[in-house]
């Protein structure tokens, strides 16, 4: 959920819904004086050691995070006697509200966990670090990851992050229920003719009250930009304006239109009792709904709560006549524009992303790892259901691009469109009247 006080600082907040060498490279301390903080020694003419210095890392998360972060900055530590990583972090909102006013205080850290539904505010007021010339000699090595993971790292051609870990929302299915259901489990890489056809098989393969084949994702945005990027459109244009007209919208809710009629996705009513309860609790967990849409790095805390049968992974529905429509999601690091320690903190982030045993600690924490060989370096340690994670991210970095950067009203618009996608549910408002109220009042919004 958008953080409102945040958005005192940040006008840009998105939805949607997220690292690699050896431990020999950058695992060990740079030899003076490439050395973070190092110094002459006027003393003994020709000598040299490296001066104390300390960096402020930030980041949002729970205890496990915590643990886990605190772990890889106390090995960064150990390597580099000179260098103290002072640690700050919370929760989600309190992160993002503490950041906001950092920020804008100049005082922001040097090492800031940093998300693609924050950057584009960030970028746009120049308070993140181009990290370009760092890539360029080595301090940070991105060799291992895929091009489209580095281009998610990049803001008009810049680089100003880079990944932890990176992932893509698809759908998800329990095998156990389609076991039971006596339906065939569906493909990959299925249409969306497969997809209503495959709804429909398993809507009329359940007979309990109650039960239903997938959840309604009418007023979820990132499946409207998927579908969107499908039609070679995309929801929000570079220029910050709404790309979709309403033939759009109708083309869209009225797929949701037909599996509803067909009683293929829960009832208004239910869909918004579970719209806010916990992972545990919700619609999949309980084997109410046999499809649902999720990000694939959620797989795995899924798979805790479901003990019969596997939780799988499905791409996006395509269109064999349109365009590939995922994109690169996930978690990132970036370094303050005002950092005193640039090379430093430059270097600690390529300690997190590529040091094999940060890498073995960091494990699936945001995603698939950035660095495919660091993903290499981690697969011995997966449980199955962290190893289909891995498969489906990696499977899905072969097509996924990159979105435009947000616009300010993107997370008034993603509220509009879910309002919408209710007044349609409950028949307050024809497709045809829905569509056209959400061109006009999304299109208010962005020419604010």
């Amino acid at each position: 959920m958008v953080n409102k006080k945040a958005l005192l600082f940040l006008p840009v907040i998105s939805m949607l819904g997220m690292a690699a060498c050896s431990s020999g490279g950058s695992g060990s301390a740079p030899a003076s004086p490439a050395a973070p903080g190092a110094s002459a020694d006027s003393a003994s003419g020709g000598a040299k050691k490296e001066a104390n210095i300390s960096i402020r890392f930030a980041w949002w998360g729970d205890g496990k995070r915590h643990e886990k972060y605190n772990a890889i900055a106390d090995m960064y530590e150990k390597q580099h006697p000179n260098v103290k990583i002072v640690r700050e972090f919370g929760s989600f909102n309190d992160y993002w509200d503490k950041m906001a006013t950092q920020t804008a205080g100049g005082n922001m850290p040097d090492v800031v966990g940093m998300h693609a539904t924050y950057v584009a505010d960030y970028a746009r007021r120049n308070t993140l670090l181009d990290l370009g010339s760092y890539v360029k000699d080595g301090t940070i090595d991105l060799n291992s990851f895929p091009p489209a993971v580095q281009e998610a790292g990049k803001v008009n051609g810049k680089t100003l992050m880079v990944a932890q870990g990176v992932t893509m929302t698809g759908w998800e299915y329990n095998t156990a229920m389609f076991d039971k259901l006596g339906v065939k489990y569906p493909d990959y890489n299925w249409t969306w003719d497969d997809f209503i056809a495959k709804v429909l098989e398993l809507q009329k393969a359940i007979k309990d009250n109650g039960v239903w084949a997938i959840a309604d994702n009418s007023g979820e945005i990132t499946s409207l930009q998927v579908y969107a990027r499908q039609r070679g459109k995309e929801l929000f244009t570079a220029e910050g304006k709404l790309g979709l007209g309403k033939e759009d919208m109708v083309a869209w809710f009225s797929i949701w239109d037909q599996l509803r009629k067909a009683k293929a996705i829960p009832d208004a009513a239910t869909t918004e009792q579970y719209s806010t309860v916990s992972l545990d609790q919700g619609l999949f967990v309980k084997n109410k709904i046999a499809l649902a849409s999720f990000p694939f790095n959620q797989i795995p805390l899924y798979q805790n709560y479901i003990k019969e049968g596997e939780v799988r992974a499905l791409r996006r529905p395509t269109d064999p006549k349109g365009k590939e429509g995922e994109f690169v999601e996930g978690a990132y690091l970036a370094v303050s524009a005002n950092s005193k320690q640039p090379k430093a903190a430059a270097d600690f982030i390529n300690f997190f992303v590529n040091n094999e045993e940060a890498q073995k600690v960091f494990k699936l924490e945001q995603g698939a790892l950035g660095s495919s060989k660091g993903n290499e370096t981690i697969k011995p340690l997966l449980t199955p259901a962290e190893q289909r994670t891995t498969e489906a991210i990696q499977t899905s970095l072969k097509t996924a691009g990159q979105l435009p950067l947000p616009p300010a009203g993107q997370g008034a618009v993603r509220t509009l469109l879910t309002e919408t996608a209710q007044s349609i549910a409950f028949g307050k408002s024809t497709i045809d009247q829905a569509s056209q109220s959400f061109i006009d009042k999304a299109t208010a919004i962005l020419n604010k």
